[in-house]
């Protein structure tokens, strides 16, 4: 065995043996989108736990530790009898998670590493029926970065159509997207009238809602990763740099050879 088919066969069983950690190495899902969960109402302090994240429901600070019955909900947007009281979003017939009554949603990946939050779909939860088409409130985005300091974005909810519903929209993080996360909190906020929003308002207790859906998250690539594929796209190189190197020999040979007939 010459020189080079000892290297190359040395480079080929590290990258097979880094594939296979890769391989093994289980895949966080680019999308929360509450299909796995069955429908259920949730009081505060549950943990809903899908594709790699945990989502941890929150209830109102007012309400203490251990929540009062309903903070949040995960629903079937096909089912007629989903909202009775509020009006629920349109345009949306799959599950996604409704935060009430002036709950939020944290959230985290199971194994507590970095992801990012790139985009979700949102509506605003109206807590009762027939209200003018205006926008009533944003959806508020904390997220906690590893040093421990808060990144903050607040986006309008969409207008109510004329029915006095509000349609799902999808919403691209952009700039908040960026950043590398170790939680992000989602919650809401109603207009205070003054230029302000707030949860809860004042008098207006217990109607900061929200719906989600399809959160499209990203893992963090870890050091290793990197290291791995850096591992790859060298025997990749080497690898055609030595075809390269064979076939301008083989060239050479035969225009010897032809010139030497």
């Amino acid at each position: 065995m010459t020189f080079f088919q000892s290297k190359l066969r040395q480079l080929t069983a590290a990258t097979v043996g880094a594939l296979a950690v890769m391989s093994a190495t289980p895949a966080l899902a680019g999308v929360i989108d509450f299909e796995s969960v069955a429908p259920n109402i949730y009081g505060g302090t549950e943990v809903i736990t899908q594709s790699g994240y945990n989502l941890t429901v929150i209830d109102t600070p007012a309400a203490g530790p251990g929540g009062t019955g309903f903070a949040g909900a995960i629903g079937d947007g096909s089912d007629p009898f989903l909202c009775t009281v509020a009006a629920c979003p349109t345009g949306n017939a799959s599950q996604f998670y409704l935060g009430v009554n002036d709950g939020s949603l944290k959230v985290t990946r199971t194994d507590n590493r970095l992801f990012q939050l790139t985009g979700l779909d949102y509506a605003f939860l109206a807590p009762v029926g027939n209200l003018g088409g205006y926008s009533y409130g944003q959806l508020t985005l904390v997220g906690e970065l590893s040093n421990g300091t808060n990144v903050s974005y607040a986006y309008d909810f969409p207008v109510l159509n004329s029915l006095g519903y509000s349609p799902f929209q999808a919403l691209s993080l952009t700039a908040f997207g960026g950043n590398y996360f170790s939680s992000v909190t989602i919650g809401s906020c109603l207009f205070d009238g003054n230029g302000g929003c707030t949860s809860p308002l004042a008098g207006a207790e217990n109607q900061s809602q929200f719906a989600i859906d399809n959160l499209r998250v990203a893992p963090v690539p870890e050091p290793e990763t990197y290291a791995l594929m850096g591992l790859g796209l060298g025997l990749v190189g080497w690898m055609s740099r030595r075809r390269a190197r064979a076939a301008r020999t083989d060239h050479n040979n035969a225009v010897a050879n032809t010139t030497a007939a």
